[in-house]
């Protein structure tokens, strides 16, 4: 798997997210400034629950510009099979003891943790460096085994490259 093309997936998935949270604050601000919104009595709360939403989907907004930026002014950097795994690595794991060998890709990120991106039809898992997978991925190196908690139970990986 091309880590270029993983990363260039990354960028548009998260310029999708952006342009959605711009387009769900548009309607949280025009739902809060309608004039359908102005309180009829003191207990109709219709108008500030709306100003509320409308503040919440600027800020995330201002989240999902922040993570689309950040990857969009990264360059891609191919890592060496021997260094050990870090920010910006892409790491492939292969299982151990599983019929059918299953694969599993996943890509260190500093953002938007929990996005899954789909490249060469196989799903790429955006973790970050302090969620489980992240911590337990951090520093080792290509021929390490990794177990992973999947459905309740412990899974064996072998990493076989890291990128």
């Amino acid at each position: 798997m091309d880590k270029k093309s993983v990363h260039q997936a990354i960028k548009n998935a998260l310029l999708q997210r952006f342009e959605t949270a711009k387009w769900a604050a548009k309607q949280a601000h025009d739902a809060a400034t309608n004039d359908e919104s102005v309180a009829e009595n003191k207990y109709d709360t219709f108008g500030l629950e709306a100003s509320y939403l409308a503040h919440g989907q600027s800020q995330r907004v201002l989240d999902c510009e922040k993570d689309w930026l950040l990857f969009n002014k990264k360059s891609v950097d191919i890592f060496n099979q021997d260094e050990a795994i870090k920010l910006w690595a892409l790491v492939r794991l292969e299982g151990i003891e599983v019929a059918d060998g299953a694969e599993k890709y996943f890509f260190i990120s500093p953002c938007a943790g929990g996005l899954t991106v789909e490249v060469d039809e196989k799903t790429v898992y955006l973790v970050t460096s302090s969620s489980p997978v992240g911590k337990v991925l951090l520093g080792k190196l290509t021929g390490d085994e990794v177990e992973l908690l999947q459905n309740g139970k412990q899974t064996a990986y072998e990493i076989t490259s890291i990128s």
